[in-house]
């Protein structure tokens, strides 16, 4: 893994970074959420030095999330760093390498004020995570990928648990008001998120 050398501002809240994972050759996104309570830590990956230091600048680390147990990155080491709990699917504990604090469960509010839409049908762990600050941001793991030059995508079918199933449970997003979304792969949508993944559920299946 290549550590990330440089955090971006998505919102005046919601801060990410990119590590590039060599094998695969794609960046695994991460991102921070400042909160009034302190930051939550969502799928990260352990930067540059420097990075580390603009992330503690933020405040008060809160807790780590991840969106999927497969998402479990560098999320030990930021627990072991600064003293906090990992959260993550209800049945995560299984397919995740990383030791998890507390399961949690579908529509349970989490720390930061972090609501849990699980996502059935894109892996057995999936989980979306909604804030409702600056315009709603809706922050998603592999449940859609944002692929340059393509757009969005489903995972690809070996990957995939189960792609019908999928695309009903992405549907649920549909009921959240958001502006923008983040993904783990891909860049965010930073404005009309909701029209664009409303558009692409509409498109014929394939």
């Amino acid at each position: 893994m290549k550590p990330a050398t440089t955090l971006n501002s998505v919102t005046s809240a919601l801060f990410g970074w990119a590590s590039f994972q060599t094998q695969w050759k794609v960046d695994f996104n991460s991102y921070a959420l400042k909160t009034t309570g302190g930051v939550v830590f969502i799928d990260p990956t352990m930067p540059a030095p420097a990075v580390v230091k603009q992330l503690e600048s933020l405040g008060d680390p809160l807790a780590i999330v991840l969106t999927s147990a497969h998402h479990d990155r560098d999320a030990d080491a930021f627990r072991k760093r600064y003293e906090i709990q990992i959260y993550a699917h209800e049945k995560a504990q299984s397919d995740c390498d990383t030791k998890i604090d507390v399961l949690a469960v579908d529509g349970e509010k989490l720390p930061g004020g972090l609501k849990t839409l699980f996502l059935p049908g894109v892996t057995n762990t999936e989980m979306a995570l909604f804030v409702k600050d600056t315009g709603g941001i809706l922050l998603l793991g592999d449940a859609l990928l944002n692929t340059p030059g393509k757009g969005l995508q489903l995972l690809p079918d070996q990957f995939i648990e189960d792609k019908k199933l999928a695309r009903q449970s992405l549907q649920r997003l549909l009921d959240l008001n958001f502006k923008v979304a983040t993904f783990a792969h891909g860049d965010p949508l930073l404005k009309d998120a909701k029209k664009t993944i409303s558009d692409f559920l509409k498109k014929p299946k394939r």
